[in-house]
């Protein structure tokens, strides 16, 4: 029987999916878990969004659109950027796309191949390195544990070779929530257009920030690097759509044009129903939006200190997104453990805690806390850890 592609045996299976299965196992089994593993919202969707998904399966909406996703949400994604960011981009610069991931997935396809090199900043998203590696690219993982975890420019210039062809980076970060300042961003322009390297720019937490925290986006530098950039977000996070699997990607008509063409050959295009969802989302009441983030701030807090009350664990307070990413390091004697995949084995085994790893993000001794879940499952996770965790 003739086995897969040789390429499936260098990728890494989903990790944050291998948590949520497993965890999922166990409660169907009648445990109680706490799972601090999605990266998912725990709120609904807006009403206003399923009201548009009503109405457009009411008016039919159920027919091919174009790859590059329906006119009137693209439009309304250009416009967005336009009064955000300065830019310049048409509606036929935006293609819509079955989430973040998708996106970012036909930007691997379309820019990378083999003998390429690709520089993505650790710890990274889990599916970071993967694509690159199923578009036949190498992955080349710039640290920044040293440098509190903030991809620096200067780091990324120390790795760039005659192969190198881009550079991915996360801002705010997952699973970090570490906000890229302004002038890195900058500096990571100045490095593309040196060096003629692709930048793509993954924004999927732009609204998840925190204590007055301001976004950069390197929309703001695409006056410099127009020709090279991909911007990548998604409606899942901000608005609570995760299985509506609507993302986008914003880039020059001659990067996006590669990208529809992988897209073409691949899901066509997202679902008509979510897109006109998405619409109503871009355009309707941001209410919802800012209650969701606000009660991510409370959350963020109860979780860190939380996280800070228990030795052997090192917690810094994340700008954004919605996770916490503790050094466990300190807690490996005390559970015998060699490693943070150890540790996540043992506070799910022990303790009914579902955590991701950090050797999933490329930073062995760390462990991912998802905070998308109600207060009080946050506190009696913290009170499982403590009492686990004591000496």
């Amino acid at each position: 029987m003739p086995g897969p592609a040789r390429r499936i045996g260098a990728v890494k299976p989903s990790a944050t999916i291998a948590v949520m299965q497993e965890a999922d196992r166990l409660r169907r089994e009648g445990i109680d878990v706490i799972d601090f593993g999605p990266g998912e919202p725990d709120f609904d969707a807006p009403e206003c969004v399923k009201r548009a998904a009503h109405e457009a399966i009411d008016r039919n909406l159920s027919h091919y659109l174009p790859t590059r996703g329906l006119p009137e949400l693209r439009a309304a994604l250009a416009e967005s950027y336009k009064s955000r960011y300065g830019t310049d981009y048409t509606p036929d610069e935006v293609m819509i796309s079955c989430g973040g991931k998708n996106a970012l997935f036909a930007a691997a396809l379309a820019l990378f191949g083999p003998g390429d090199q690709v520089i993505v900043p650790s710890p990274y998203w889990v599916s970071f390195p993967e694509q690159i590696r199923l578009a036949g690219a190498e992955p080349v993982i710039q640290p920044t544990r040293d440098e509190g975890f903030v991809a620096r420019a200067s780091s990324a210039a120390a790795l760039i070779s005659p192969a190198t062809k881009g550079i991915i980076l996360c801002s705010p970060s997952n699973p970090t929530g570490v906000v890229i300042p302004q002038e890195e961003l900058s500096s990571y322009a100045d490095l593309a257009v040196e060096h003629d390297l692709f930048l793509i720019f993954d924004e999927s937490y732009e609204k998840f920030l925190y204590d007055g925290g301001a976004h950069w986006s390197l929309a703001s530098e695409f006056a410099r690097v127009r020709d090279r950039l991909v911007l990548v977000s998604t409606f899942s996070k901000s608005y609570a759509m995760t299985g509506y699997r609507v993302g986008y990607a914003i880039a020059d008509q001659g990067i996006l044009s590669a990208m529809a063409t992988v897209q073409g050959h691949d899901a066509t295009h997202a679902t008509s129903i979510a897109q006109a969802a998405a619409v109503a989302a871009l355009r309707g009441p941001q209410d919802d939006l800012r209650r969701m983030i606000a009660e991510y701030g409370r959350r963020r807090e109860i979780m860190v200190e939380g996280l800070r009350s228990i030795p052997g664990i090192a917690c810094t307070r994340p700008d954004g997104a919605f996770y916490a990413f503790p050094s466990v390091e300190g807690l490996y004697r005390r559970l015998g453990v060699d490693d943070s995949v150890g540790v996540a084995a043992r506070l799910l085994r022990d303790a009914r805690i579902a955590v991701v790893p950090g050797e999933a993000f490329g930073c062995p001794g760390y462990v991912r806390f998802s905070y998308a879940l109600a207060a009080d499952r946050i506190r009696e996770g913290i009170d499982r850890l403590r009492r686990i965790a004591a000496p």
